[in-house]
């Protein structure tokens, strides 16, 4: 046997007899090793066993291949270690019998590590991640000897993974295609930008096997596309129904000895789903991995809850701690006023609407996992109105851990340029986390986490709140008047304050809060708003203001929003410009605001003109589900279905771009035209339309200075159902008087 070495990273781990491990070396290769897998269990023998003679029974099963006996922690909150049996299977398909023939005895108090994955446990068990970089030591049959992890935490590009981005067109004539008949038309290939590079058409034997051909020669270690899953066995049926032996993995498959096509016939190859690789690209999809101790193809797509449990579950069983077999968490006695005492959430002070003159807007640093380290709350470490401050708690030193990882990838972006690769990984790595640890503080009171503890995520809304109100009043005895408070930000002004000022009033909050906060935003001017909804209530998180460098920075008005048209948001830009050009607030509301007015005026004459490029009307939103489930004839849906009349094919997550050409057309089908099917000689859209998009997007800005509609002689519009209905009964009731016959 001789002995191999060799640098690398390791790509996707699976388990069959034994564990399959895939590996991209530092030259470009990719290997297969195996390595041993032993499934095991633990139990909690009851009072009637007697521990030898149930160990010498257990022996004797065919199956089981040892049974030791240990001495662990049956729960994070104990203090001293319980007495169980480690019981080790032969093989992974015995290993559900095993447990049912073990629990016939009837001498099982409790089953511990049973609902982890079979891949979970012997990564737990070797305590490695997947994409971590290693050197590894392998024999020239392919046997897995050593893995040693090297320390790349610091490196901001991710491992050289190659990707490939595909996406099927299939022939059918109804909403959802069946494999059995419906033939796949074209294969397209896309590169990182979602531009189309290559097209496979033809015969279907001529694009599968052309496609097929295409994976082999460029052997990527990601397969990514929408609903990936199955979108890798439609092509693999496919290619058995037509007596095709294509292959997709790094594995040879002979298609027509299998009886049964499953979606992971792509082994060495890990399957991605495109909106995973949109949000958080590979850096993204890597943290996921090495924070769950999974393969990113199952990383990527398990939820916050599931993807926090993976790494609580290692953390446990490094200190010993066994795992429950069902999910449970603390209960406390506490009576209903405790609980509406206790469980109040976050604190928001309602905003004072209006126009306001240098803010600054104060926002503390990651506060609720701070709040969780900090105070050391943890599932075995808070009771309610007690905290036990004798060791460290087990949350805390987990979220303390990645609390920094993010902190530090957040930091170094800002020393590259935001088109920069370098930032661009640095972003993925640290919004990875970021919705990590925020679902790490509202995971820890959850019904469905193991060890959740409500307890925990009240005490820390209750620190939350008690902070923010001491910043408030740190604020106000500095001579700061507070505008505006939403859980972990506070909306300050003064008169003459310096941003120098803010950042020492930060800094003073700092020292007595004790947890970290900074200078967000300095506006010059700024406007809180009130709700879409309802011009009389305040609304949060929705605000518009120009920064003291000059940039316009917003929040929950129109030009965040998608699937606005290019023109209505270039609209909105250059109003709020018109506005904030002014040296103080009385210009703001004086001559910027009927400068802001007529330009409103200008631009619904532009409208009404047909002047505006058809192309800056264009109104995008994305299809989240097929077209068949949608109950209601949305746009953007009956654009779709035009579309599909068209025989174009479209896949979930797709944006459909469309125009209105007539919105109030009792037929839904005449309301909106799809911007792919449009006639290039058309130039009707729906004046009206835009019109009222226009005047939405101005009542947004100018509203709170008294903007209306009605002062330019349009027509008022519902603000909700309520009032269209209402509005709706008085034209229907004006009409019928109408009709009464005057005798």
């Amino acid at each position: 046997m001789k002995l191999m070495k060799a640098t690398g990273w390791l790509l996707d781990v699976y388990i069959s007899e034994g564990a399959v491990l895939w590996f991209k070396l530092e030259n470009g290769e990719t290997i297969r090793l195996l390595d041993e897998y032993v499934p095991d269990f633990y139990v909690e023998p009851n009072e009637k066993a007697l521990i030898e003679e149930l160990r010498n029974i257990l022996l004797s099963h065919p199956h089981i291949l040892d049974v030791a006996e240990e001495w662990k922690f049956t729960s994070l909150g104990r203090r001293e270690k319980t007495r169980v049996l480690h019981i080790s299977v032969d093989s992974v398909r015995n290993f559900k019998r095993v447990i049912e023939d073990v629990g016939k005895l009837g001498y099982v108090k409790a089953y511990y590590n049973l609902d982890i994955l079979h891949v979970q446990r012997y990564l737990y068990q070797k305590g490695f991640a997947p994409t971590s970089k290693v050197i590894i030591e392998y024999s020239d049959d392919g046997k897995l000897l050593s893995v040693q992890v090297l320390d790349d935490s610091k490196e901001i590009e991710p491992p050289p993974f190659t990707t490939l981005i595909f996406g099927l067109e299939i022939n059918s004539e109804t909403l959802t295609p069946k494999v059995e008949i419906n033939p796949i038309s074209r294969i397209v290939i896309f590169n990182e930008g979602l531009e189309m590079i290559k097209s496979f058409e033809g015969t279907e034997e001529k694009i599968l096997s052309a496609f097929s051909n295409y994976v082999k020669e460029g052997d990527p270690d990601f397969l990514i596309s929408d609903r990936i899953g199955e979108a890798l066995k439609y092509i693999l049926e496919r290619a058995k129904a037509l007596g095709l032996n294509i292959n997709l993995g790094r594995e040879k498959v002979d298609l027509s000895e299998i009886k049964r096509l499953t979606p992971s016939f792509h082994k060495g190859k890990v399957p991605l789903e495109l909106h995973s690789f949109l949000e958080t690209g590979i850096a993204g999809v890597v943290e996921r991995s090495r924070f769950t101790l999974a393969p990113p193809g199952l990383a990527s797509k398990w939820p916050a809850g599931r993807t926090i449990d993976s790494r609580q579950c290692f953390e446990a069983l490094k200190r010993d701690v066994l795992l429950p077999k069902s999910k449970g968490f603390y209960r406390y006695v506490t009576t209903a006023e405790e609980i509406i005492f206790r469980d109040r959430g976050g604190l928001i002070l309602s905003p004072k609407i209006g126009l306001h003159e240098n803010v600054g807007e104060l926002d503390f640093e990651s506060m609720f996992p701070n709040i969780i380290i900090r105070n050391n709350l943890s599932y075995e470490t808070t009771m309610p109105y007690k905290i036990d401050r004798s060791k460290q708690g087990f949350l805390g030193e987990l979220t303390e851990k990645y609390l920094g990882r993010r902190l530090y990838f957040k930091h170094l972006r800002k020393r590259f340029p935001k088109e920069s690769p370098e930032y661009v990984w640095c972003e993925q790595r640290q919004t990875t986390l970021k919705g990590i640890l925020v679902c790490i503080y509202g995971y820890s009171g959850c019904f469905a986490n193991r060890f959740g503890n409500v307890a925990v995520y009240e005490e820390t809304n209750r620190v939350a709140r008690e902070t923010l109100v001491k910043t408030m009043n740190i604020s106000l005895s500095g001579g700061f008047e507070v505008i505006y408070a939403d859980s972990d930000s506070v909306f300050l002004k003064k008169g003459g304050a310096t941003e120098q000022d803010y950042i020492n009033l930060a800094q003073k909050i700092s020292e007595e809060t004790g947890l970290p906060i900074d200078l967000d935003h300095h506006y010059k001017f700024l406007v809180l708003l009130t709700q879409e909804s309802d011009p009389n209530l305040e609304a949060t998180r929705r605000y518009f203001g120009k920064l003291t460098n000059g940039e316009l920075y917003f929040r929950g008005i129109e030009l965040r929003r998608h699937d606005y048209p290019a023109f209505i948001k270039d609209f909105q830009i250059k109003l709020m410009g018109i506005l904030f050009d002014a040296d103080c607030t009385d210009k703001v509301e004086g001559e910027q605001l009927e400068k802001a007015k007529g330009y409103v005026i200008q631009t619904c004459e532009e409208i009404r003109e047909g002047r505006v490029d058809l192309e800056q009307l264009i109104i995008s939103k994305i299809l989240r589900k097929p077209v068949k489930e949608y109950r209601s004839m949305f746009p953007h849906v009956t654009a779709a279905i035009q579309m599909i009349q068209k025989g174009k094919k479209l896949r979930t997550g797709e944006s459909i771009d469309f125009w209105y050409v007539d919105a109030d057309n009792p037929n839904p089908f005449r309301r909106v035209v799809p911007a792919s099917i449009m006639n290039s000689g058309h130039k009707y859209y729906d004046v009206n339309k835009y019109v009222d998009m226009v005047l939405d997007a101005a009542e947004t800005i100018l509203g709170v200075f008294g903007f209306d509609r009605r002062k330019l002689g349009f027509e008022t519009k519902p603000r909700d159902f309520l009032e269209e209905l209402r509005l709706e009964r008085e034209q229907e009731l004006m009409s019928e008087l109408r009709n009464l016959d005057p005798e």
